[in-house]
């Protein structure tokens, strides 16, 4: 008994779907970059495609692994772009330069109320943003826009080399909470904001971030760093 063969796929409408599915609310965070790439996957898969007929089976498997390998391309490049968010939104904005009016104190005491109201999504993300905040009016951090969690965790280490650790699981935190499908936990929640608190009674050791400093530097421009072999 011969197998049956899959439907043909028409090019036209294979392209439609996908473009479809892309447009989707959940990929418009970014719009000139998303319009971009839907423009160049158009085109691209136009080529691909433009030499199937769907006559065969052997061509229609073809179009069809094609569109599915191109769909999880697509998805993994919006995620590691940061532009695929959850279908759950947050209540409170997740960029760290965000509500540049609100000091580091009352982004606490938001964080605080969203834990005890059950909110461990818009707690663990407020915590850190306070956390940053304060490091910001301490001159301590200079927050660029767009600065991601983990960038500001390893800039905040420099000066506080023995929470290294935790400031990193702090980032890890934020970024289950603000991107990923998965919730916070309470736990992270509070151990955030309880770092967040920790920080405001800590006094930096400015030597280790000055080290930290002079190490970037002699990474950045090797030119001055002695011969090797050479006497100090």
């Amino acid at each position: 008994m011969l197998p049956v063969a899959p439907p043909p796929v028409d090019p036209d409408e294979a392209r439609a779907r996908l473009l479809e599915e892309l447009a989707k609310s959940e990929y418009d965070d970014s719009p000139g970059f998303v319009e971009w790439l839907l423009g160049a996957l158009e085109s691209w898969l136009a080529g691909v495609l433009e030499g199937i007929d769907g006559s065969s089976t052997a061509q229609a498997g073809v179009a069809v692994l094609l569109l599915i390998g191109l769909a999880a391309a697509v998805v993994l490049v919006l995620r590691r772009a940061g532009l695929l968010r959850r279908s759950h939104a947050l209540s409170v904005q997740a960029q760290l330069d965000a509500d540049e009016v609100l000091s580091a104190s009352q982004l606490r005491r938001a964080a605080r109320e969203a834990s005890e109201a059950g909110r461990a999504d818009d707690a663990t993300v407020l915590a850190l943003r306070a956390l940053v905040r304060d490091l910001e009016e301490r001159t301590l951090l200079e927050v660029s826009a767009g600065m991601t969690a983990h960038e500001a965790a390893l800039r905040a280490a420099a000066p506080f080399p023995e929470l290294r650790g935790r400031l990193l699981r702090a980032a890890d935190a934020f970024d289950t909470a603000a991107y990923s499908h998965r919730h916070a936990t309470p736990k992270q929640a509070e151990d955030l904001l309880r770092l967040a608190e920790y920080l405001t009674e800590t006094s930096p050791d400015l030597s280790a971030a000055e080290r930290a400093e002079n190490a970037g530097r002699a990474e950045a421009d090797p030119v001055h760093r002695p011969p090797l072999g050479a006497s100090a």
